[in-house]
């Protein structure tokens, strides 16, 4: 280095790990969470944290699947389904007495499966995963009723061991599920800002043409992640008859509502090319917490649905000045 040379000082590490939208969906999850703790004397309370963080898990993994797969440029709103079905799937094993390791594939493989059907019609008749996955919402829906018989699949108790511990563990008060949930997010993060795979996806998802032009195969990245959007759906599914001992053919249905928005709260563009898993994070931090409040206001439940969509509102609002400011900042330096 010359002498004399000026020296810039590297960046604090969380810095580089906030974007705008990051910063803008975190100062809502702050204020969401101020009002609570100023409004409620239970919000605070370990149980009811405890409780917000276990209703986010399941549709955490589903969020994890989307948010990646949203990220390339497709939609998958099949998600819900796919999760209702593949624990029909397990559930119906583990009700005639299969092997808990060969219920647990076949589950996880069903949502595999889905999801390697969602990607695959949509490369092959060249239509937008949306599209597909929307027709394919009813189709796995409806075979998760045929299957179940219209009623929910009880497991026979006692079930394995290996499984009760997961579905009703906790490590510090947290569940295991939850921790496992965690650690598949922190993993997701790392393969999008760390790895080549996720400055492929990125860049499909940016733009699809450039991408191709430089050798990037842009139909087989959207492949991957829509099957892995089903593998995720299918996990979550699994966990969800781990906890509840019980699987119901309509379980899920909504879900691919709540996780979309918490996806595009959390800064993914809906065109794809931006966003991270942990503003996905904080996402579904700002819906549960509002959720939770809903019940401690005690809030009826014909308002819920209003209520729930001014606070999206508010949210991306926060994000968007957010950003703004930013962009002023760096726009005057």
């Amino acid at each position: 280095m010359c002498e004399g040379a000026a020296v810039i000082p590297e960046p604090p590490w969380w810095r580089s790990w906030l974007v705008f939208e990051e910063r803008g969906i975190t100062a809502a999850f702050l204020l969401f969470f101020i009002v609570g703790a100023t409004s409620s004397p239970y919000f605070l309370t370990i149980d009811n944290l405890t409780g917000i963080l276990q209703s986010l898990t399941f549709l955490g993994f589903l969020a994890i699947g989307v948010g990646l797969t949203l990220m390339a440029g497709e939609i998958d709103i099949s998600v819900g389904s796919v999760f209702g079905l593949a624990a029909v799937v397990t559930a119906l094993l583990l009700h005639h007495d299969a092997p808990l390791w060969l219920a647990i594939a076949c589950g996880l493989g069903t949502g595999l499966g889905c999801g390697l059907v969602n990607g695959t019609v949509a490369q092959m008749i060249r239509v937008p995963g949306v599209v597909v996955t929307l027709a394919t919402l009813g189709v796995y829906r409806a075979l998760a009723l045929v299957l179940a018989g219209g009623s929910p699949v009880r497991v026979v108790s006692p079930l394995p061991g290996f499984f009760d511990t997961f579905g009703q563990g906790t490590v510090c008060g947290v569940s295991v599920i939850t921790l496992v949930f965690l650690a598949m997010a922190l993993l997701a993060e790392l393969v999008v800002r760390r790895t080549a795979f996720g400055f492929r996806l990125l860049a499909v998802g940016s733009n699809p043409l450039a991408a191709h032009l430089v050798g990037f195969r842009v139909g087989r990245t959207r492949l991957v992640l829509l099957t892995f959007s089903g593998f995720m759906a299918a996990l979550s599914g699994v966990c969800s008859l781990a906890y509840l001992h019980t699987a119901g053919p309509t379980a899920g249905t909504g879900y691919e509502l709540s996780v979309l928005a918490a996806v595009i709260i959390g800064g993914v563009r809906l065109t794809g090319g931006r966003g991270s898993i942990l503003g996905i994070l904080l996402g579904l931090a700002v819906i549960g917490v509002f959720q939770n409040l809903i019940v401690l206001w005690g809030i009826p439940p014909s308002w819920t649905q209003g209520v729930s969509g001014m606070v999206l509102i508010a949210s991306m609002a926060l994000t968007w000045l957010s950003r703004r400011a930013s962009s002023n900042r760096l726009g005057g330096s």
